[in-house]
């Protein structure tokens, strides 16, 4: 009896000397990998430039890992002497192989969607989307239940979809805006109410813009979706800026349109930020009151350098006059009196 007793004590203290053996082996293979293998793939990637894809590198060796150590652990719990049903072991081990494989799909792509969008609110989106279709055909492989989930989850969606119908309406209006490429970050653009400004951030409700007063708005995204807006980034960076100004009846228009030429010429050769590129237009328009007036066109590369470049040509050009002896006149009116 004794020797019974005892022989089952050692056959069971070599199942678990083998249990752990086994775990132990393949977790030292796991962390290996890690070590060795996948440092090598990161190098060789980082060499030849692929940024992204070491990023991706990184993720999946993380997973696999995990992997690693999933079936360390199931293969020691199969070999322990222990009390177990094998379907459940099966059931949960699978369940989570499968569901950390959905994850590190959707990790991937997400990745890939904001290399290309930039925003982190559509890969928010399809990373959330990828992994809850996920996890509804896990559960379904395992046979759980899923229609009187679905039910009241779809009961409970249209109560929350009604109490946040605001809320959802920029949401999905932030999503057309970052899927039009219309609006993206770093663009200087005016919405039809007058605020303008550049766009620092498009997320799930708002847009943050930042005015040239370093003072930031923020918009619902329905109302960007709704307005009117006009962007001076959308597929160029140059914008052209003007300057009105009225000349004496008395001035020859040939020489007042050759100084405002030379005025606005002589800025845009001095700073960088004004376009070479462009020759200064100057075009009259109308007969006023007091003046002759007319518009002087130049184009600068950025809108931030707009105000400046347009405060350099206005007193440029008021010197030109000055010396030409050119009147930029006072509003008055000439009055005949009528000796009857």
């Amino acid at each position: 009896m004794l020797l019974q007793v005892w022989s089952r004590i050692l056959e069971k203290s070599f199942l678990w000397i083998e249990s752990v053996s086994l775990f132990a082996l393949i977790f030292i293979i796991g962390f290996l990998f890690k070590r060795y293998v996948a440092r090598f793939v990161q190098n060789i990637l980082a060499k030849i430039g692929l940024v992204l894809h070491d990023k991706i590198v990184v993720i999946t060796i993380s997973y696999i890992s995990f992997w690693f150590f999933l079936i360390a652990l199931y293969v020691g719990i199969l070999k322990a002497p222990i009390n177990t049903k094998s379907a459940v072991i099966d059931k949960i081990f699978y369940g989570v192989f499968a569901f950390s494989i959905v994850v590190l799909i959707a990790s991937i792509l997400s990745k890939l969607f904001r290399r290309a969008i930039q925003e982190k609110i559509g890969s928010n989106i399809l990373k959330f989307s990828i992994t809850f279709i996920g996890l509804v055909l896990i559960l379904n492989q395992a046979g759980v239940k899923l229609t009187p989930i679905l039910t009241a989850l779809g009961i409970g969606s249209l109560a929350v979809a009604l109490a946040l119908q605001d809320t959802l309406a920029n949401f999905f209006a932030g999503i057309n805006i970052l899927a039009s490429k219309q609006i993206a970050r770093d663009d200087y653009i005016r919405l039809d109410s007058g605020q303008e400004g550049t766009v620092i951030e498009v997320n799930w409700r708002t847009t943050l813009i930042k005015e040239i007063y370093n003072t930031t708005i923020v918009v619902p995204n329905s109302k960007i979706s709704s307005s009117i807006v006009k962007s001076y980034h959308f597929k160029k960076s140059e914008v052209t800026s003007s300057i009105t100004c009225g000349v004496s009846y008395r001035s020859d228009l040939d020489q007042v349109e050759e100084i405002a030429k030379l005025a606005a010429k002589e800025i845009i050769d001095k700073y960088d930020s004004a376009s070479k590129d462009y020759q200064p237009i100057v075009q009259f328009t109308d007969f006023g009151d007091s003046s002759i007036n007319f518009i002087l066109y130049f184009r600068v590369k950025t809108v931030y350098a707009r105000a400046f470049i347009k405060s350099e040509v206005l007193k440029n050009l008021y010197k030109r006059f000055g010396e030409a002896k050119i009147e930029i006149p006072f509003p008055q009116r000439v009055v005949t009196i009528n000796k009857n």
